[in-house]
């Protein structure tokens, strides 16, 4: 069982672990793992920012245009 998959948004097409839950239960946890993805991306934007910041003026956009493709 994978959490994270190659597919738009991070989150895995099916989970069987999700099959043995009442369906609430299963909701709660979809929209906890929705939260948490939402949440890693935005700590990972902030970090990205932060570290080209660290670069002059310049080279920041391209910088992060060529290392992260403008994310």
């Amino acid at each position: 069982m994978t959490v994270r998959s190659d597919r738009e948004g991070g989150l895995p097409e099916t989970l069987p672990a999700l099959e043995q839950l009442p369906a609430d239960e299963a909701r709660d946890l979809f929209e906890l793992m929705r939260a948490a993805s939402a949440f890693e991306a935005a700590a990972l934007d902030k970090s990205i920012d932060s570290m080209v910041s660290a670069l002059p003026r310049p080279l920041r956009r391209v910088t992060k245009k060529i290392m992260f493709g403008g994310r």
